[in-house]
């Protein structure tokens, strides 16, 4: 009985050393991930506010050597609340897409987002009662976003993108931008 209870401790504890040897692999691969990640953004010379790697496992993403993609906080510029780059199927330094979803402010006065039927939010909004159609345009290494086609708001950009559409949600004004090539120096 004696030895059979030795056995089973014994197991136990290498159970246990494993499960914890492979939480800490994980965590470890994640950790290389985000590193892999903050070496692209530095040869652009980005300067993000944090990183998030998405993929798990993390291992497997770590032995393949890709981070499948990866949201990137990026500084804040005058006039937004949100600026994230998306950083997709990044492997040995060459990202497949760049995708990036800047949030304008609100403007002024009792802002009501007008969504679809399916609960999808649209480019129009009630502003204080009037309806209000939001669009975007790039200009001059410039975003420029229009409500009712006159000037809402604008940000500096450092490479050729194309606005893919804007919406207004409960935080903002999202646009979605999709960079030309995923080379560097995708944003600042």
């Amino acid at each position: 009985m004696k030895k059979a209870l030795i056995a089973l401790a014994s197991a136990l504890c290498l159970i246990t050393a494993a499960i914890g040897a492979l939480f800490v692999w994980e965590h470890q691969s994640k950790l290389a991930l985000e590193a892999q990640v903050e070496d692209y953004l530095d040869a652009c010379g980005t300067d993000p506010r944090s990183i998030d790697v998405h993929g798990r496992p993390y291992i497997l993403s770590a032995m393949r050597d890709s981070a499948d993609l990866s949201y990137v906080d990026l500084r804040l510029q005058a006039g937004t609340n949100n600026d994230q780059l998306l950083v997709h199927r990044l492997s040995q330094g060459r990202a497949d897409r760049l995708s990036r979803f800047v949030t304008f402010d609100h403007p002024d006065g009792d802002v009501d987002p007008i969504e679809r039927a399916d609960g999808s939010f649209t480019e129009a909004a009630m502003i204080n009662g009037d309806k209000v159609t939001f669009s975007a345009d790039t200009a001059d290494d410039r975003l420029q976003l229009f409500a009712d086609g006159h000037r809402a708001g604008q940000i500096e950009l450092d490479q050729d993108v194309t606005v893919k559409g804007a919406a207004v949600t409960d935080s903002g004004v999202v646009v979605e931008l999709e960079y030309a090539s995923p080379d560097c120096r995708a944003a600042e």
